[in-house]
C-alpha cells in the first residue's frame, strides 16, 4: 500500500501574512512530516510539539561589574537613553552586585511583552533612573502530526449517499483551553483505530470521545478514563470538528472526569458523498 502523510502545524505566524510565507510554512511542515515518517517509519503516528515561548531582549551588553559596553541601535535600551560606561545600580528596584548579575538580568529576561520596567545607573557618578517598556519576542507554539497509511473511514450502513463528517484531525486552539482528542465509539460501536476522519450518512449520533489533554495543572487518576459521549446531529456537507474541553475550575474533579467535556470547536463546509 502506498503511504500517505499528512501533517498538521498548529502555529500563528506573526506579521506574516503573505501567502510566500505561509506556503513556505506549509514545505517546512511537509519536509518535517517527511523526515518524521522516516525515522519513525514503524509507527503509525508520531506527534512533534513545542509551546510557544517569549523572550525579552533588552540590546545591552553589559561586564561582570555590571558596567554597559555595547548598546545595540533601535533596541529598547537604546530608546532607554542608556549609554556606554553606565554601571547598572538596580533593576525594579533589586539591586544589582556583580556577584549577582545574572540573577538580576533574569528579571529583564522574564519580562511579558509591554511590561513596564525601570533601572538605576550610576553615570558619571549621578544617580539616574531609566524607564522602559519590554518587547517581547514571540515564538509560537506548534504541533506536527505525521499519520501513515491513513484513510477515511465509513463506519455506518449507508442507505443515501448525502454524508457529513466528523473529525478531529485539526488541532484545536489551545488558547481556548481546547485540546486534542480520539474518537473510540460512534453508536456504540468500536471505532478506535488510526483514522481521525469519519463519514457518517445524515443522522443522529452518539459519538464516544476520549481527551487527548496536555495541560501541567492536571493530575489524573490511575486506571483507564472512560469515555464521554457527545450527540450530534449530522448535515449534508459538513465536517464537525471535535475537541476536548478543559474545564480548568474542575481540575481536580477527577472521580467523573469532570474536568473536560467533548465540544464541536469549528464546523466547515465539505462535499461529502458516501461510497
Amino acid at each position: 500500500m502506498v503511504k500517505s502523510i499528512l501533517a498538521v502545524m498548529t502555529a500563528c505566524l506573526l506579521c506574516a501574512p503573505a501567502v510566500t510565507q505561509e506556503q513556505q510554512a506549509r514545505d517546512y511542515a511537509r519536509a518535517a512530516a517527511i523526515a518524521a515518517s522516516k525515522a519513525h517509519g514503524s509507527q503509525q503516528q508520531v506527534i512533534l510539539e513545542e509551546p510557544a515561548r517569549s523572550y525579552f531582549e533588552w540590546g545591552a551588553i553589559l561586564n561582570q561589574q555590571a558596567e554597559v559596553v555595547s548598546v545595540r541601535d533601535g533596541s529598547v535600551a537604546d530608546e532607554m537613553k542608556l549609554q556606554m560606561g553606565d554601571v547598572i545600580q538596580s533593576i525594579n528596584q533589586r539591586p544589582v552586585a556583580p556577584q549577582q548579575l545574572d540573577d538580576a538580568l533574569t528579571i529583564l529576561a522574564s519580562l511579558e511583552h509591554n511590561q513596564s520596567f525601570s533601572i538605576v545607573i550610576n553615570r558619571d557618578g549621578q544617580m539616574i533612573e531609566l524607564n522602559g517598556v519590554a518587547r517581547a519576542t514571540v515564538i509560537p507554539g506548534w504541533r506536527l502530526e505525521v499519520v501513515n497509511t491513513l484513510e477515511e473511514e465509513t463506519p455506518s450502513i449507508i442507505t443515501d449517499s448525502a454524508c457529513g463528517r466528523i473529525s478531529v484531525f485539526f488541532t484545536p486552539p489551545v488558547t481556548n483551553d481546547l485540546y486534542p482528542a480520539f474518537i473510540n465509539s460512534i453508536d456504540g460501536e468500536n471505532v478506535r483505530v488510526k483514522n481521525p476522519s469519519f463519514k457518517l450518512a445524515v443522522n443522529d449520533y452518539k459519538v464516544g470521545v476520549h481527551e487527548l489533554i496536555d495541560e501541567p495543572s492536571l493530575r489524573r487518576g490511575g486506571g483507564s478514563a472512560p469515555e464521554k459521549l457527545i450527540e450530534l446531529t449530522i448535515e449534508p456537507n459538513k465536517t464537525y470538528h471535535i475537541a476536548a474541553k478543559f474545564i480548568r475550575e474542575k481540575r481536580y474533579q477527577r472521580f467523573d472526569a469532570g474536568y473536560w467535556e467533548p465540544v464541536v470547536w469549528k464546523v466547515t463546509e465539505q462535499t461529502c458523498q458516501l461510497d
